[in-house]
């Protein structure tokens, strides 16, 4: 999903940045540039880094995005 439209970043992207120990949206901006714009994702990738530290530290498994993502 593009969640970035100025910058053409997409949630991959950015819970590859979390994966790599980005905690803040201005970590994501610096890492892939996500919310360096207009503006206007910043909440979403914020809710996705949230989304994804909460799901790493719970001990889920990979999204289905993820098995796609490792077998490119």
């Amino acid at each position: 999903m593009l969640v970035c439209h100025c910058k053409r970043v997409c949630d991959r992207t950015i819970r590859q940045c979390v994966l790599e120990g980005a905690r803040s949206v201005d970590q994501v901006g610096a890492a892939c540039r996500a919310g360096t714009g207009c503006g206007g994702c910043r909440p979403l990738v914020e809710a996705l880094i949230e989304l994804e530290v909460r799901r790493r530290e719970s001990g889920a498994g990979p999204t289905p995005s993820d098995d796609y993502v490792a077998h490119i």
